[in-house]
């Protein structure tokens, strides 16, 4: 973790040296949206702080959207993008599901974008979080039923987000989670967890990380492109058309009975 002993001053109350230093931690990228924070006794040795001065910096910190409480105590970092447009979005997408298109199409500009920044930036860290993740996907792309498919799927495309390094798009990617979760649940459903199609999504996975341990920033930004351009196919060919609609064109007049 990169925290720093915090140091004694005069005129400046540890809680708020804290809390800066935390907040610029996470404004800059060091901690990323969903990563949990060091337990309360391992935070205050590592920023050599007490533990009621931490407690009131995490306190500070999450009234202001900074951290949340995890589910089994402890903070993690939040997700500020989730609820202001995750949110919003899933609500629009149960009313009209054929704007799933309309997702792939966000998807692609960013996941494009992405691969191909993780290919180029990608530290050391980086890449052994998303070769964990590109395994998990492996075993679970193995698995009889592929239960867990999409959420490894989305896990893997996190890891790479994570490892441009640019905060913006790991902050929108990370706040789009839910979404994407869902976009990919439904493209594994629309064919039905089917063999062959599986198959080449798992190849086109492959060559996307083939594509960033290489540290080819071209070839990644291909293969993701192609393989979110394939996942567009399968949409239109597999999604039901919606139904033409019954009311007359606004240019057009009823018809008249004679």
């Amino acid at each position: 973790m990169p925290f720093k002993p915090v140091h004694s001053y005069t005129r400046t109350r540890i809680a708020d040296v804290v809390s800066d230093q935390i907040r610029a931690l996470i404004t800059s990228g060091a901690l990323l949206p969903g990563q949990r924070l060091p337990a309360e006794r391992d935070l205050a040795e590592q920023l050599n702080v007490s533990r009621p001065s931490l407690r009131e910096a995490l306190i500070r910190l999450e009234s202001d959207g900074f951290i949340q409480a995890a589910a089994r105590s402890g903070f993690v970092v939040s997700d500020v993008t989730a609820p202001l447009v995750s949110a919003p979005l899933a609500a629009l997408l149960s009313e009209h599901p054929t704007a799933s298109a309309d997702v792939l199409e966000l998807r692609h500009g960013l996941e494009s974008l992405a691969t191909a920044y993780a290919a180029e930036r990608a530290t050391a860290t980086d890449l052994a979080r998303i070769t964990e993740a590109f395994h998990a996907l492996k075993t679970a792309a193995a698995e009889p039923k592929r239960t867990r498919i999409a959420e490894h799927d989305a896990a893997f495309h996190l890891a790479i987000a994570d490892a441009t390094h640019n905060l913006a798009l790991a902050h929108v990617m990370h706040g789009l989670q839910e979404l994407v979760r869902e976009s990919m649940l439904t493209s594994h459903r629309l064919v039905d967890y089917d063999d062959q199609v599986e198959a080449n999504l798992l190849a086109q996975h492959q060559a996307i990380f083939d594509a960033i341990l290489a540290r080819n920033p071209a070839r990644a930004r291909e293969a993701a492109g192609a393989h979110l351009d394939y996942v567009s196919k399968l949409y239109r060919d597999r999604l039901p058309k919606p139904e033409a609609s019954r009311h007359p064109a606004k240019n057009q007049s009823p018809e008249t009975t004679p």
